[in-house]
């Protein structure tokens, strides 16, 4: 397992944030895009690593399985293009 550096957890709380400003998230569509980032932000910002550690406020599958890559993240097991890459419905 690799731990992440300060400056790769900052870098992805960058993207996310990002990802967040989209117009599109905020569409009814995106709900679970959103709630997931959200939930990535706050895994990254108190550094949780164990998935037992994950808040039940995710509501949907796919909110979830974005927390999931988040703590993925953490353990170095995925790259931020990928936990920053679930696409955004558009229009």
């Amino acid at each position: 397992m690799i731990t992440r550096t300060e400056e790769e957890i900052q870098a992805a709380l960058a993207a996310i944030s990002q990802r967040i400003q989209e117009p599109q998230i905020n569409q009814r569509r995106n709900a679970a895009v959103k709630e997931g980032y959200k939930e990535a932000i706050h895994i990254l910002c108190n550094r949780i690593e164990s998935l037992d550690d994950i808040p039940t406020r995710c509501h949907s599958v796919q909110s979830r399985a974005i927390a999931v890559l988040a703590v993925d993240f953490l353990h170095g097991e995925c790259e931020h293009h990928i936990l920053c890459g679930v696409p955004i419905k558009k229009l």
